[in-house]
């Protein structure tokens, strides 16, 4: 005596599992700025791990949960004199 799942109750997860998976990809050719991983390394997670791949990507990307660094690596020098070492970013 199992549960039945019919189509037309499954179907409306399928289609938003659909919409969400376009989404991703379009949002994904179309982006301009720098990204976590390369375009084609999330649309293919985007494609395989459905839909976590998707949730993945709308967190780490759209929502920045990691942010990148805006401005170039700070290099590490010393002060004068006492040889105490800081961060100093050049501009």
């Amino acid at each position: 005596m199992g549960y039945q799942v019919s189509f037309a109750m499954a179907l409306p997860l399928i289609v938003l599992g659909v919409l969400l998976i376009a989404y991703c990809l379009v949002d994904i050719a179309r982006t301009e700025r720098q990204l976590l991983l390369r375009k084609w390394q999330w649309a293919l997670a985007v494609l395989i791990l459905v839909p976590l791949g998707a949730f993945a990507y709308l967190a780490f990307e759209k929502l920045g949960i990691v942010q990148q660094p805006s401005t170039a690596p700070e290099e590490l020098t010393t002060k004068e004199g006492d040889g105490t070492l800081f961060l100093r970013r050049d501009r």
